[in-house]
């Protein structure tokens, strides 16, 4: 079953939202478990997949993506 397109579209502007809002300078030096958890998110919006790959726990990882300036819902 496919999704709706209207559902597609506001995925896809939330993502580049994501992306354009990041601190990169900041996410580039991150470790590199918690770096890819937070591109990851940046990438899906999966805070919880995200969440645990980076081995931090949620509160931690959410303070991250705050810092990194990373948009979350």
């Amino acid at each position: 079953m496919a999704l709706p397109a209207w559902y597609v579209e506001r995925e896809e502007e939330a993502r580049e939202m994501r992306r354009r809002e990041a601190n990169w300078g900041f996410i580039n030096s991150l470790p590199p478990r918690v770096r890819a958890a937070v591109v990851l998110f940046i990438e899906t919006g999966d805070l919880r997949l995200s969440q645990r790959l980076s081995g931090l726990g949620l509160e931690e990882f959410i303070e991250v993506l705050r810092e990194a300036g990373v948009w979350i819902p």
